[in-house]
């Protein structure tokens, strides 16, 4: 892990620890989530002036779930 990168982890999650608290017993929680956090900037790039964000890695696109037949009329009551 390059210097710059565990020193950018390091207070991102030194930062949570404070959001959160000052919590006991959780330094490892918040280094992960710290991690992760530096993930997905690194997965990211964008231009100098915050304009234009290009996307390295995208997830899929999920697939919207189709309604099913009769959704939009309600059933008929009985009786």
């Amino acid at each position: 892990m390059s210097d710059r990168r565990h020193e950018w982890i390091s207070k991102r999650a030194y930062a949570i620890w404070e959001e959160q608290g000052r919590p006991d017993g959780r330094d490892s929680e918040h280094w992960r989530q710290a991690v992760a956090e530096r993930d997905a900037l690194e997965r990211t790039q964008a231009s100098v002036d915050g304009r234009e964000v290009l996307v390295k890695f995208r997830s899929k696109p999920q697939r919207p779930e189709l309604p099913r037949d009769g959704w939009l009329t309600p059933p008929a009551k009985a009786g």
